[in-house]
């Protein structure tokens, strides 16, 4: 789960905002339906099933195999009688049976070791799939926190506009009482005319957020979609930060993508015995029995069909004992790749536990310089709100310019935003550390 890449993307994207519709969709309700209609969860899922048939067959494969077979013929001309054992010159009919089965004694484990490196991988399918549904998941509430980081900001923007509004109106009255330059309207309907500009923009990125968010859940693009548009609560001042290394200790025991490559690891194991099996030699038992009916033109054998298959019946049992003696040295070599393949799999899988570790140090340090600056921005939204109420009395009383009243709104709104987006960020980062806590995140994944 590629988590790094998914909260970069979040500060890089823009602001948007858009009409609710009938239905709002929670967070959960999205991702259940991402999962259900995402192909590739499809497509893992029926991949599954397949591993899981080749395990339940090399299980059947353990068992006797037990043939039977049927014939008749009717030959014409020259053909050998079965009473006298000569040949004559007339037409005969003949029909056969026979029932055979056999059974592997000893094949150096090899039917064993089979089972349980298919075992191996159905089990390793099954968590690589919880592993997708969990990608699916952190990039569906992407698309969804981006939405409504999106609808925040525009919401901040009309509030900012609402401001200008107001303040337009005042000083529209005091320029015509001679309070006010007409410099200071002027400057006024400008900054207002680019705030509407920035409305309409902000409000196309949430249209642009909400179809990505569509696109993500695999949801028709054009039918009516509305999210839960609340920010989530979080207690952020009194979470205290896990270490890092204690996370993933816990991580390793259930973590999809590190069980998934153990149990790869154990089924390059039981490969490299399969291949060291074959080298073995194998015992098979068998067994058989037989009859046949014949019936020749003008013989006086009037015999009846079962009377011929009772005195004509056989049966047989053997052993087949095969040694492989030599064979290019193939089954050496490919000893050898499976020894290759076990160790590059043990490679893989402190590969994959190494960038488990650095995920979760990095998500860990991020997480708490979000909780800072969540922390310290709610006391710079406060101030900042405190700095504009004095800044819009100081322009009553003509001790600042209409520049000055913007920049301290501009200050607010900057503040405002900045909240807005760390609170969703570690939002995301406390759902991420969740997940390698093995916390219920999303309830119907685990």
């Amino acid at each position: 789960m590629n988590i790094n890449k998914i909260i970069v993307s979040v500060l890089l994207l823009s602001f948007g905002f858009g009409a609710a519709a009938q239905q709002k969709w929670t967070l959960e309700e999205c991702i259940q339906y991402a999962i259900t209609n995402n192909l590739d969860v499809k497509k893992s899922g029926i991949q599954n099933e397949i591993n899981k048939e080749n395990l339940n067959q090399s299980k059947r494969n353990l068992l006797p195999s037990i043939s039977m077979g049927a014939s008749g013929s009717n030959s014409y001309g020259k053909s050998l009688d079965l009473d006298r054992y000569e040949y004559i010159n007339t037409s005969q009919f003949y029909s056969s049976f026979g029932l055979s089965g056999g059974i592997d004694v000893f094949r150096g484990f090899t039917r064993q070791n089979t089972i349980s490196y298919r075992k191996m991988n159905y089990l390793a399918g099954l968590e690589d799939e919880k592993m997708q549904k969990y990608n699916l998941a952190f990039t569906v509430m992407q698309g969804y926190y981006n939405a409504v980081y999106y609808y925040g900001l525009a919401e901040i923007v009309k509030e900012q506009k609402q401001l200008s509004e107001m303040n337009l109106k005042r000083t529209q009255k005091q320029v015509d009482l001679g309070l006010k330059a007409k410099s200071d309207l002027l400057e006024m309907e400008s900054r207002l005319a680019k705030e509407e500009l920035i409305l309409i923009q902000t409000q196309n990125y949430y249209k642009t957020a909400m179809l990505d968010l569509k696109q993500a859940m695999n949801f028709d693009p054009g039918t009516d979609f509305s999210i839960d548009l609340l920010t989530p609560e979080i207690g952020i001042a009194g979470a205290e930060a896990k270490p890092a290394s204690d996370i993933y200790t816990g991580a390793l025991d259930f973590y999809p993508t590190i069980k998934a490559q153990e149990l790869r690891t154990k089924a390059a194991q039981k490969n490299l015995s399969i291949a060291k099996g074959i080298l073995w030699p194998s015992l098979t038992a068998s067994g058989g029995y037989s009859s046949y009916y014949f019936k020749t033109k003008g013989s006086d054998n009037t015999a009846t069909l079962r009377d011929q298959f009772k005195n004509n019946a056989g049966q047989s049992v053997g052993l087949s004992l095969n040694i492989p003696v030599f064979q290019r040295f193939g089954l050496r070599s490919d000893v050898k790749l499976a020894r290759l393949s076990y160790l590059q799999a043990q490679t893989e899988l402190e590969k994959t536990s190494q960038e488990l570790l650095n995920e979760i140090t990095q998500n860990s340090q991020e997480l708490e310089s979000f909780m800072a600056e969540y922390n310290q921005l709610v006391k710079q939204v406060d101030f900042a709100q405190v700095a504009y109420n004095a800044a819009e009395k100081k322009l009553d009383q003509g001790l600042i310019s209409i520049i000055e009243l913007y920049d301290s709104k501009n200050i607010l709104a900057q503040a405002k935003s900045d909240l807005l987006r760390t609170k969703l960020q570690y939002t995301i980062k406390q759902k991420t550390i969740d997940v390698y806590l093995g916390k219920p995140v999303f309830g119907f994944l685990q």
